[in-house]
């Protein structure tokens, strides 16, 4: 059914999801649009229900359904909220993700075309105190700042938009849950910070024959308490940038080949050993002294960070990425077998 479904996946989100939902009830332009908001409560153990049923119901705008998911993590609460969903696009919203008075009225027209498979956007700051200064170098891996120049942009080549705020259409998933497509990566768990799956949402959505777009019109505040902007959060969070990086690769390869490269180089780049040794290879080239002790907030120690977590990962899962080749073919065949897409 045409219409857009909001869905929220929630965590313990009671200081922070009134906002959330005050900004969704304040769309405009919206009267000849179908849409509601779904709110996903992944087993909280505060009050995120019962506020975010208070608030709704102070200005029900549209119908709110909120919805429990006692399997920890991201992935779970979401799949349970697009099960759910009525409408044809989807928007992933965070339960700390104020969106823009014309949120609902810009995602209804960009799908529109009818080739487009998902969307991204651009994140401004909201900040809970002022940032340290290594933030601002860092602040894409916090969901903040443009990605792309240009208002309205095709980046299926690129095919990268960050999770919050992605608007994707609810064909892409119901051809993945016929195909029974077991992602490689894993969202949040609770508290535990994790990465990737969103990266892998963009790349499948490709994969199935849609183009990808990113707009600098779209916008939302993405607000950001002070307990969630440390250097540890961040170390963790790049750990988990290096791990997913091992399962990206072979999307981003297949693709390559679509588009005609063939090449020795996409063939080594197959081999889980061409790509560990290429790693290690470029940790000493780039930083001879990786030994030694980084400086404190640099960028060195991230690079560091990201580069031995891919190698641990790509050592450690080496059958599973031989094997992912012929898994992301075999979901490519059966998709063009069963049907392409619908673009309705």
């Amino acid at each position: 059914m045409k219409g857009i479904s909001v869905i929220i996946a929630c965590f313990n989100s009671e200081k922070v999801i009134a906002t959330t939902l005050n900004h969704l009830q304040n769309q405009k332009n919206t009267e000849a649009i179908p849409w509601e908001v779904i709110l996903v409560d992944n087993n909280s153990t505060d009050q995120t229900s019962v506020v975010a049923d208070k608030v709704w119901n102070e200005n029900p705008i549209v119908p709110l359904n909120i919805l429990t998911e006692e399997n920890i993590g991201e992935a779970h609460a979401r799949k349970r909220g697009i099960k759910a969903a009525r409408y044809s696009i989807l928007s992933i919203v965070d339960d700390d993700n104020w969106v823009a008075e014309d949120w609902i009225f810009k995602i209804n027209n960009y799908f529109e075309n009818p080739e487009i498979g998902l969307i991204g956007c651009a994140g401004t700051g909201e900040f809970e105190s002022t940032p340290p200064n290594w933030f601002f170098k860092n602040q894409h891996a916090f969901a903040i700042g443009k990605l792309y120049d240009g208002d309205f942009v095709d980046i299926t080549d690129s095919a990268i938009v960050p999770g919050a705020g992605l608007c994707v259409r609810r064909h892409v998933y119901d051809v993945l849950f016929k195909l029974d497509w077991m992602p490689f990566l894993q969202g949040r768990v609770g508290n535990k910070q994790s990465a990737g799956a969103d990266s892998e949402m963009c790349y499948v959505t490709r994969l199935l024959g849609y183009k990808i777009y990113y707009s600098n019109l779209l916008t939302f505040k993405h607000f950001t308490a002070s307990h969630r902007i440390t250097w540890d959060r961040l170390t963790r969070m790049t750990e988990g940038f290096g791990e997913a990086d091992v399962f990206t690769l072979p999307y981003k390869i297949l693709y390559e080949e679509s588009k005609g490269s063939k090449t020795l180089l996409n063939n080594l780049r197959k081999k889980w050993w061409f790509n560990f040794l290429g790693k290690k290879v470029a940790l000493w080239i780039n930083d001879p002294l990786n030994f030694t002790v980084a400086p404190s907030f640099s960028q060195k120690e991230l690079y560091r960070i990201r580069n031995r977590a891919f190698c641990d990962t790509i050592w450690r899962e080496r059958t599973k990425f031989q094997n992912s080749f012929e898994y992301l073919r075999l979901i490519s065949e059966r998709n063009t077998q069963q049907q392409k897409p619908s673009f309705i």
